[in-house]
């Protein structure tokens, strides 16, 4: 369930236009303390994820070191004004999940509302700074980062339905077994452990 809600959530934050801040020294006790403060709460880790996606995306772009600069600007300024509707987001979800045991719909639909609006403020803000972005590339910078972004997009949908589907385990390299016997070798010790 953990592992959809982030597929979730880290594919409207990559169908939505984000971009990298700038890495702020904190000493590791902060950091911890914060992160045990509020349980629930994976908006840190939405944006270390983020970053790496925007990292591979911006090596492709080839920007100049003027680019570099005024992307940076543009990241801290985003990330400060993200990070809390990330935290939002986050804290909402665990919300959600502590209210599905007790079955009330009113509370369900008051929950579901608040994830929505939280989606929409993260889609907002996004497309806010990427515009800013987009004013720093040149034509052909913009054309291939929207390439990018929308490859990026299919390739989000495609794993969110082949997370859904069942799973195919092909063979190990080199193992001197058909892939059918191996398949039913699997079957039967999934079985077996349960």
């Amino acid at each position: 369930m953990k592992k959809a809600l982030l597929l979730i959530g880290l594919g409207i934050l990559l169908s939505c236009p984000a971009v990298f801040a700038q890495e702020i020294d904190t000493p590791e006790t902060e950091i911890t303390s914060a992160m045990t403060a509020i349980k629930g709460d994976y908006s840190s880790q939405l944006i270390d994820k983020i970053k790496i996606e925007r990292n591979a995306i911006y090596n492709a772009l080839n920007l100049t070191n003027n680019q570099i600069k005024l992307k940076d600007e543009i990241e801290a300024r985003r990330y400060k004004d993200l990070e809390p509707v990330l935290r939002k987001y986050c804290l909402c979800h665990k919300k959600l999940n502590d209210i599905k045991d007790k079955n009330d719909k009113n509370e369900i639909k008051a929950a579901q509302k608040e994830i929505e609006t939280a989606k929409k403020d993260i889609k907002n803000i996004s497309n806010k700074y990427d515009k800013a972005f987009k004013k720093v590339l040149t034509s052909e910078q913009k054309a291939k980062y929207n390439m990018v972004r929308k490859l990026k997009r299919e390739e989000i949908k495609k794993s969110t339905k082949s997370s859904n589907d069942k799973k195919t385990v092909l063979k190990p390299f080199g193992v001197p077994i058909t892939q059918a016997e191996y398949t039913q070798q699997q079957k039967n010790n999934r079985k077996t452990k349960k």
